[in-house]
């Protein structure tokens, strides 16, 4: 059970450091991408050694934490007792925690029901001219409408949150006031507004020269404000999926979400645009329809309303068409062959604003795959500067051919092994125990020969992998030499080792997954030299 959330400039376990605890009193996990720093307390008590005064007050409160006073005491079973009642009312209050799983699922689910009506009510209410209302569109949209009314449920009276002091409110009280006070409440309660009802109201030649359809889409339109939501519900599904072991390419999301964007913004342009056009076809007078769309032959010459529904097949070169010339001027290629009518001010306007919403979207994406692209030729860079350097040493120190040789080759092995950087270099970048979960994961077929370490704790078992140390070699390298005293245990990870008399015969080849010379780390100095027979790890 959660007791406490943490955030930002907060700490926790401080009691560790004055007191010596046996054990922890609770769990702490991550519940987010985190940055943590930590203080040992074997470093704290060193510390507290140059500083007398300082050590003096913390003996004084490690005595005071001990020996408390009675109203200190009664204080602390205060304390207690609020707690355990704050424990058992989360226990028996019904009420969905924001990290939970099944709150991850929802916002999964809202997402869905956010993109079908920011994609189908758009493109209804500008196309489907003439189109009846169908049971099927009324389940579909009468179901996002479920699923917002849900949501806006679920946030107003189950959805817990943390308050300022980080602390989880369940409280439906509590819940209420902080829904009301967001600023998206205003946004999902006109979402959830019914405005489509008028259409019982009023006669369906009222609304022309928009069919029944086409009249209910643009009633509908109130649900396109819950779109705003769409940035932070693809980072919460993000999320969710990390937590579930999703590997998800973070370039990759980046290009997707560029796409998506545009897409969108395309989609809706278009709608808007042959909206305009339709608009004008009918509501001029012969002769006088001036638009995109009539000059393209993508309208009847003289529409009806209520007429027939046009087909799917005119829907289709209509959609299409738009989404051309969208797509076009919103990357600012714009090719001509579709353009807006001259002689129309308002296809002009909309043209001009949408040319400059695509500047802006234009240096969007090139700041955008500026830094995918850095990213993707960052570790080949790296490697070359590297190499630079050690070549131009080679240079200045005037080494012979053989070693500069050598130093390519060893660039070269490690380019091809860990793409210019050693494993355990990476692997320094990770916390303490997951960097001991991976490598004692990588060396568990060595550590069941090490008596030492496989009837061992986990905890010294920890220690050990974390003090392994990866290194590259190439062949023909000696490792030692016999007689020479044994300071180091090697196991043979990748390629392949010689083990050799000292007079040079060799006798044993140890390969992969071995490890050689056990008794001689234990107990003697070598009894033999080993040389890498092949690329070694």
């Amino acid at each position: 059970t959660l007791l406490r959330k943490l955030d930002a400039n907060d700490c926790f376990a401080e009691g560790c450091l004055v007191e010596r605890w046996t054990s922890n009193p609770f769990i702490a996990r991550t519940t987010s991408e985190s940055e943590l720093w930590t203080l040992k307390r074997s470093v704290f008590k060193e510390i507290l050694k140059d500083f007398p005064k300082s050590r003096k007050v913390v003996e004084q409160a490690a005595a005071a934490s001990k020996g408390a006073a009675p109203t200190t005491r009664r204080r602390a079973s205060v304390r207690g007792a609020l707690k355990a009642a704050e424990f058992v009312r989360r226990k028996t209050a019904l009420y969905v925690h924001p990290h939970s799983h099944l709150a991850q699922m929802w916002f999964g689910v809202l997402l869905a029901a956010i993109l079908y009506s920011t994609i189908v009510i758009p493109f209804r209410a500008a196309f489907l001219e003439n189109h009846v209302m169908s049971w099927d569109w009324m389940l579909l949209d009468y179901t996002a409408d479920t699923i917002f009314f849900a949501d806006l449920i679920i946030r107003a009276f189950f959805l817990g949150f943390h308050d300022e002091n980080n602390n989880l409110q369940v409280d439906r009280r509590a819940i209420l006031a902080n829904c009301l006070r967001s600023e998206q409440f205003k946004w999902h309660l006109m979402a959830t507004v019914p405005a489509e009802t008028a259409m019982l109201l009023v006669p369906k030649s009222r609304f022309c020269p928009l069919g029944p359809l086409q009249a209910w889409s643009c009633l509908r339109l109130n649900k396109l404000l819950r779109s705003v939501e769409v940035p932070s519900l693809i980072h919460k599904v993000e999320t969710s999926l990390a937590h579930l072991g999703v590997r998800v390419p973070r370039n990759g999301t980046k290009v997707g979400k560029l796409l998506m964007v545009i897409l969108l913004l395309a989609h809706l342009t278009c709608c808007v645009f042959f909206a305009m056009a339709n608009f004008n076809q009918h509501s001029a007078v012969s002769g006088q329809r001036e638009n995109w769309a009539n000059d393209e032959g993508l309208l009847q010459p003289r529409p009806l309303c209520p007429g027939p529904p046009v087909p799917i097949d005119t829907v289709n070169v209509q959609y299409t068409a738009g989404l051309y010339w969208a797509m076009a001027t919103i990357s600012t290629a714009g090719y001509g062959d579709v353009t807006g009518n001259t002689k129309s001010s308002p296809e002009v306007i909309y043209s001009i604003l949408i040319l400059i919403v695509g500047l802006l979207v234009y240096s969007v994406v090139i700041a955008q795959l500026e830094g995918i692209v850095s990213q993707l030729d960052v570790t080949s860079s790296l490697h070359k500067l590297q190499t630079s350097k050690a070549n131009v040493f080679a240079q200045i120190a005037s080494l012979p051919d053989h070693l500069r040789v050598r130093i390519q080759d060893y660039y070269d092995l490690l380019w091809n092994s860990h793409l210019g950087v050693k494993g355990d270099r990476l692997l320094g970048y990770l916390p303490i125990s997951l960097k001991a979960d991976l490598i004692r994961d990588i060396v568990t077929p060595y550590l069941e020969d090490c008596f030492f370490i496989k009837d061992s704790g986990l905890d010294f078992q920890r220690y050990i992998v974390q003090s392994l140390v990866l290194e590259v070699y190439l062949p023909g390298e000696h490792l030692f030499h016999a007689g020479q005293q044994c300071d180091t245990l090697f196991f043979v990870y990748k390629g392949s080792v010689d083990l050799q008399t000292e007079a040079g015969v060799k006798f044993k080849t140890v390969a992969l997954c071995s490890m050689f010379e056990f008794s001689a780390f234990m107990f003697e100095p070598h009894l033999c030299t080993a040389v890498t027979g092949t690329r070694c790890e």
